[in-house]
C-alpha cells in the first residue's frame, strides 16, 4: 500500500500504553514516514512557542482556537483552560507539519491531543483522524466528545463499545472504524505448559481495575486454604491504598507489588502464571476498560485469564469458553474462578486453547495493521 508522511500526537509516553508502541514501531518497519510529536515528556516535547509562526499561520490558528473557545467556555470551561494553555504548543504542532511534509495528521486519544491535532489541520487545511480508546471517550460528555471529533476525517476504535460511544456523541457511523490493536505473534508463542500456583496482573493501579476486588478474592483464596501467591505489576493513584488493603487483609506473605515491569519481566510472569486476573469495573462517571492488553498477550502465551465484562473484555472472552468472566466487584466469584483454575489444570487447558485460536484470527498484528494502513489512506483522502 502507497504510504504517505503522518505526524502523530500523543500526551506522553506511557508504560500501560504498549498498543501504542506496537503500531507505530510496525508501521515505520512497513516504510511509513511516521513523525511521534509529544505535549509531555522530555526529551522531544513540542515547546510552548508563537515566534517561530508565520503571520499567516498564526493568524488561522488563532481564528480557529477562537471558535472552539467560545464554543467551551460556556459549556466546558476546564476543557477551555486547558486548550488556551497548551494553544502555544499547538502553533509549534502547526510550524513543524507546515515544513516537515505531512499529510494527515493523527491523535492519540481524543482528549487534548484531538484538540490541538483538529485546530492544526484546520489551519494547515489537512486532514486529521483520532485513535480512541477508553477514558477519552467514556468518561466524557456526548456533545463535548462531538465537538472535539466532528472535524475528523476518521476516527479509528480499539472496541466496540468505543466506537458505539463516538456514533451516539452524532459522529456518523461511516466515519468510525473498529481496528483491534495486534500483538506480534512471533514474540509470543504459545505454551500453555503450567506449573506453580501463581496469580498475576499488570495494569495502572486506579479504580477501573478492580484491584481491591482482586484482594479480597484473594483473601477468600486464604480462607480456604488453596494455595496461591499473587504478583500485581503497575503503579497508579491507588498504589498506597492498596498496600494498606493488603496489610488489612494478612496477605502480606501472599501479595507481591512490583512496579512496572518491561515488557520480558511481564512476559516471563505470564509464562509463570497460572491465570490471570483483571475483575475490571465502570466507576462513577462513566470510565471502564477497553480490551486490556495484558488479557490478550496471556491469551496469546497460553495463560487462562479471568476478567468481567464491566469493560469490552466481552467483545473477546466466552465465558467457559477461551476464559472466565464473572461479575464486577464480586470478590467470592472471582475467587470461585480463580480456584477452578489453580486445582483444574485439564479445564485450564482448553480454555487456553481456544484463546490461541481467538488471538490468531482477530489480534494478529501482520493482519490488523494492513486495516490501519488502509484507514489511513482512507481518512487522507478526505
Amino acid at each position: 500500500m502507497p504510504s504517505f508522511p503522518i505526524t502523530c500526537l500523543l500526551d506522553q509516553p506511557a508504560p500501560s500504553e504498549t498498543f501504542i508502541r506496537r503500531e507505530l514501531d510496525l508501521l515505520r518497519q512497513r516504510g511509513w514516514p511516521l513523525t511521534v510529536r509529544l505535549l509531555k515528556g522530555q526529551p522531544g516535547a513540542l515547546p510552548f512557542v508563537w515566534r517561530t509562526l508565520p503571520a499567516a499561520d498564526r493568524r488561522a490558528l488563532l481564528r480557529a482556537a477562537g471558535r472552539r473557545l467560545r464554543e467551551e467556555l460556556p459549556r466546558a470551561s476546564v476543557t477551555a483552560a486547558r486548550l488556551l494553555r497548551r494553544l502555544p504548543q499547538g502553533a509549534a504542532l502547526l510550524h513543524a507539519v507546515q515544513h516537515d511534509g505531512t499529510r494527515l495528521l493523527h491523535a492519540q486519544f481524543a482528549g487534548i491531543t484531538a484538540d490541538l491535532v483538529g485546530l492544526a489541520a484546520q489551519a494547515a487545511d489537512l486532514p486529521w483522524s483520532c485513535a480512541v480508546h477508553a477514558r477519552d471517550v467514556f468518561a466524557v460528555s456526548p456533545p463535548l466528545l462531538y465537538r472535539r471529533l466532528r472535524s475528523a476525517a476518521a476516527v479509528t476504535a480499539c472496541s466496540q463499545q468505543a466506537a458505539n460511544a463516538v456514533i451516539a456523541c452524532g459522529i456518523p457511523s461511516a466515519n468510525v472504524h473498529v481496528i483491534h490493536h495486534g500483538l506480534p505473534l512471533a514474540h509470543f508463542p504459545f505454551d500453555p505448559a503450567r506449573e506453580g500456583h501463581a496469580l498475576f496482573t499488570a495494569c495502572r493501579l486506579e479504580e477501573k481495575k478492580g484491584l481491591d476486588t482482586l484482594l479480597h478474592a484473594c483473601a477468600c483464596l486464604a480462607r480456604r486454604d488453596i494455595q496461591f501467591t499473587c504478583v500485581i505489576a503497575g503503579s497508579g493513584p491507588l498504589e498506597r491504598d492498596l498496600h494498606a488493603l493488603v496489610r488489612r487483609l494478612s496477605l502480606d506473605t501472599a501479595v507481591t507489588f512490583t512496579g512496572w515491569l518491561t515488557q520480558e519481566e511481564i512476559r516471563a510472569h505470564l509464562l509463570a502464571a497460572r491465570a490471570v486476573a483483571l475483575p475490571s469495573r465502570r466507576t462513577a462517571d462513566g470510565d471502564r476498560d477497553g480490551i486490556a492488553n495484558i488479557l490478550l498477550e496471556a491469551m496469546a502465551l497460553g495463560t487462562p485469564v479471568v476478567t468481567t465484562e464491566a469493560g469490552a473484555a466481552g467483545e473477546v472472552i466466552e465465558d467457559r469458553v477461551n476464559g472466565r468472566l464473572v461479575p464486577p466487584d464480586d470478590p467470592d466469584a472471582l475467587a470461585d474462578a480463580l480456584e477452578e483454575l489453580l486445582r483444574e489444570e485439564d479445564a485450564a487447558r482448553v480454555l487456553t486453547q481456544a484463546a490461541r485460536t481467538t488471538i490468531e484470527s482477530r489480534f494478529d498484528a501482520e493482519k490488523n495493521i494492513t486495516a490501519l494502513e488502509a484507514f489511513f489512506a482512507q481518512a487522507q483522502r478526505k
